[in-house]
């Protein structure tokens, strides 16, 4: 595999990342200063990137460390944050466009089920990754991935019906 300039890896994966990082940490000024961490961590170990298989799960799983870290400098002992009040509009801002109703509907059942149900669901339907992929980001089996998403799809379309 070709050795690709840093430049290159932020045109293919910069706006991605940025969306999922704004949405996991809740601010896109935060989500800014962890996708500078990211390319920086990215230029240090550049020389590694020729080893790597998966260049786009590489890039997300770096991503998601650095938010973690984020987080847990952010709040000690915690290691992620739940979303707060301001959650589901950051959401609704970052994947949709005009207001409507069944997008803030979305927004606000996907801020209320569990963090690793709700990753894998952003990462899956809103970036576009594999099942495998989201295993190599998030250190999951793929089963355990497919088993989040599905289980958190089963919750929203109950939050979204006013079943729970």
């Amino acid at each position: 595999m070709k050795l690709l300039d840093i430049s290159q890896l932020f045109d293919q994966f910069g706006q991605a990342m940025y969306r999922y990082l704004t949405v996991k940490l809740g601010s896109p000024d935060d989500a800014e200063d962890a996708l500078q961490e990211v390319f920086c961590r990215l230029v240090k170990h550049s020389f590694r990137l020729r080893l790597v298989r998966d260049l786009r799960a590489f890039a997300f799983r770096i991503a998601r460390n650095e938010a973690n870290r984020f987080l847990q400098r952010k709040i000690p002992g915690k290691q992620a944050a739940q979303p707060g009040a301001d959650f589901a509009e950051s959401l609704r801002r970052t994947y949709s466009g005009p207001d409507g109703l069944s997008e803030q509907a979305a927004a606000a059942a996907l801020a209320q089920i569990p963090g690793e149900q709700r990753e894998v669901i952003i990462l899956k339907i809103f970036e576009g990754l594999s099942f495998r992929e989201i295993a190599a980001v998030s250190g999951q089996s793929i089963n355990t991935v497919a088993s989040r998403y599905r289980y958190g799809i089963e919750k929203i379309r109950g939050l979204m019906e006013g079943g729970e």
